[in-house]
């Protein structure tokens, strides 16, 4: 497991792990890593950060993989898995590299060529202009604020280093000015995209050729951060049909193979559902349709290693709420300190977040990082969580 900081590769260290499997765990230098205390760990190793060196961080996976004769190499972030794409050949006769097609990673990597895509499956999206100049944002004329002002690739790669987006909210004419003139000095081009209010709803599939098996969706039930970020908890819901039917097309259109992700808005106004990303790798918060009946981690090692593909359907659990401790506490956080000015839809009340927070279990919920029978992970993320802010 690559990403050792991340939930994702937490989650498959676990399910992976239970199952019986030798797993080792490679991390950025100078990062807290919860993976690695993790009680399935049996070997660990630092890498340099991929996006500033790319070239190091591949040589060390490779080098770590022979001297370990690893069978399988799996990547959880947009950060790692473009380096390994891009030097899969090295691969060959090492180890098998847990990552789709070069040409799926560049097409789902690109928000823009998303949004096109999407709409060439008529799946709705989001108005999305792609700015190169200032003179751009008269395409913007008439339009409400906030807008939402993200690069259009979560890491653009030059060379071996590569500049990391980032994504903001313009709360008025100035401020898109603003955002925009700096995003364009650094990376010549950014995506403003209309904002949507309504719930967030997760789906996930495993896929092979134009089949998806073991569909799964969720409900955001908190966010990160309340203006729209990752979930700090989410549960599992029944499959909506056209939730469904979208990410089927979608899923053709871009060529995943593997495991993948989308994330729509259900708008509140219309009920319609608005595709806002797609993910074809592990995602932060995969423990829940682990925890629901649908093992994605062991479908992909089984179908890397062994060829075996998932059941088509899996009769999953509904109403499974999965929390992550830190980020209920960086959503904390964001509430304490309210609303920024322009924020256009209700906050979440602090009082009502501090009740629903302080109640640590019912019928139902589970952790993707406090486990009493693997409680290292949790403590390590607590100290990082604590660290980054004294």
């Amino acid at each position: 497991m690559l990403d050792g900081h991340t939930a994702a590769a937490l989650a498959f260290m676990r399910s992976l792990g239970r199952a019986g499997h030798w797993i080792a765990v490679g991390s950025n230098v100078g990062i807290g890593a919860p993976a690695e205390v993790c009680r399935y760990c049996r070997a660990k190793f630092r890498y340099p950060v991929s996006t500033e060196d790319a070239a190091g961080f591949v040589d060390a996976v490779l080098d770590f993989a022979r001297l370990h004769k690893i069978d399988l190499i799996i990547p959880t972030t947009d950060w790692t898995t473009p380096p390994l794409s891009q030097s899969r050949d090295r691969f060959e006769g090492v180890s098998r590299l847990a990552i789709g097609s070069d040409q799926a990673i560049q097409k789902s990597a690109d928000k823009y060529a998303t949004v096109m895509m999407a709409q060439e499956c008529q799946v709705v999206t989001p108005k999305t202009i792609l700015i190169s100049s200032l003179a751009d944002l008269d395409q913007l004329e008439g339009s409400t604020f906030p807008l939402v002002v993200k690069d259009r690739y979560s890491a653009r790669w030059i060379g071996n280093r590569a500049v990391l987006g980032s994504v903001a909210y313009a709360y008025s004419e100035g401020d898109l000015k603003k955002k925009v003139s700096e995003r364009l000095g650094s990376v010549g081009d950014v995506l403003v995209q209309e904002f949507v209010s309504g719930a967030g709803i997760g789906f996930s599939a495993f896929c092979e050729g134009d089949k998806i098996y073991a569909p799964f969706a969720w409900l955001r039930v908190r966010e990160i951060d309340p203006r729209g970020s990752g979930s700090s908890a989410r549960k599992s819901i029944p499959l909506a049909a056209d939730i469904l039917e979208s990410s089927r097309s979608l899923i053709k259109r871009v060529g995943f193979q593997g495991i993948c992700m989308l994330e729509y808005k259900r708008e509140e106004k219309t009920g319609q559902a608005v595709l806002m990303e797609i993910n074809g790798r592990p995602w932060g918060s995969i423990q829940l349709p682990i925890d629901s009946g649908i093992d994605y981690p062991r479908y992909v090692l089984q179908w890397y290693l062994e060829g075996k593909l998932p059941p088509a359907e899996v009769r999953y659990k509904k109403g499974i709420l999965c929390r992550r401790l830190v980020s209920e506490l960086t959503h904390l956080e964001h509430v304490m300190h309210g609303a920024p000015p322009g924020w256009p839809k209700p906050y979440p009340n602090l009082l009502v977040t501090l009740l629903k927070l302080s109640i640590p279990w019912y019928p139902g919920v589970r952790y993707d990082d406090v486990w009493l029978s693997d409680p290292g992970p949790a403590v390590a993320g607590l100290i990082d969580w604590f660290k980054i802010r004294m």
